[in-house]
């Protein structure tokens, strides 16, 4: 695996080699988008980018960031000026309603939900490289996959991955959390340790609105949300079931306990599982102790 830090040598999405910027080399890409820092008004404001062992509640890497100055260095200009730029563009009309009000989430159409997903599944991408929590060495490190970035850059969503929206009050114009763990049914299929380890999960909060990337790399699972909390935007080829309550509602370890909470109750169930249970309807299944 390569860093994703100041030796990386190469573009994260195209693969390019840098050279000057005058040739389109390495540029310093917002991973908030200028647009959106302005529209929210966080310019000046400082966010702790935090590492957190959610066992322990053990702090693992802090870091402090002017908004402004939040920046990925790992992206070539091509990429820049080019897809990235020009998704911005389309996803900005969108966005905005969005984040005035997270209801119209529901009335997205399946262009603008794509649409929607793409742009989420970019800023979350470079905001996981360009952090701790990619970090070589880093125990607890979840990085999106090189193939990942590949298929984003082609404008292609990744096998497995999943995007959901959501809305909550919230007091904060920015927020965003990446968090590494899964739970199931108690009486379902134990989960694997190696996928656990390739898995990941993303949200990012702008005031109310909240939109997360999912990766659990097992195409034995189905994921699930509680119903009624949370808005599919891209499935693509697994199935995202609603049930009934949360599963987790262990207390919050960080200083996001929202979007903590959010994260925690996006699931997985086996396939296996779910078949072996026969007629019964997913409530009876789910509510099972």
């Amino acid at each position: 695996m390569s860093s994703t830090h100041s030796r990386q040598k190469s573009c994260l999405f195209c693969g390019c080699t840098f050279r000057l910027k005058e040739a389109g080399g390495k540029s310093n890409e917002h991973i908030i988008p200028n647009w959106l820092i302005d529209y929210l008004g966080v310019r000046d404001m400082t966010v702790t980018p935090t590492v957190t062992e959610i066992a322990s509640g053990r702090i693992v890497d802090l870091r402090k960031h002017a908004v402004s100055a939040f920046v990925a260095g790992t992206v070539c200009g091509v990429c820049n000026n080019g897809w990235m730029s020009e998704l911005e563009g389309d996803a900005k009309p969108v966005l905005i309603p969005l984040i005035e009000d997270p209801h119209r989430l529901e009335e997205l159409d399946l262009e603008h939900r794509t649409l929607i997903a793409r742009w989420t599944l970019k800023t979350a991408a470079m905001l996981n490289r360009a952090s701790a929590y990619s970090a070589p060495g880093n125990p607890m490190s979840r990085p999106v996959p090189d193939n990942h970035l590949k298929e984003i850059k082609n404008g292609r969503f990744p096998s497995g991955v999943a995007v959901i929206g959501c809305g909550y009050p919230s007091s904060k114009s920015l927020d965003w959390m990446q968090f590494g763990t899964w739970i199931s049914p108690s009486n379902s299929i134990p989960l694997l340790e190696e996928d656990r380890e390739k898995s990941y999960k993303i949200a990012l909060a702008f005031r109310d609105l909240v939109l997360a990337v999912v990766y659990y790399p097992s195409a034995e699972y189905h994921y699930a949300v509680i119903e009624g909390y949370y808005v599919p935007l891209w499935v693509g080829d697994r199935t995202i079931i609603p049930i009934p309550r949360q599963l987790d509602d262990s207390p919050a370890v960080t200083n996001s306990p929202v979007l903590e909470g959010l994260l925690r109750n996006i699931f997985v169930l086996s396939k296996t599982w779910v078949e072996l249970v026969g007629n019964l309807s997913m409530t009876r299944l789910i509510l099972e102790p």
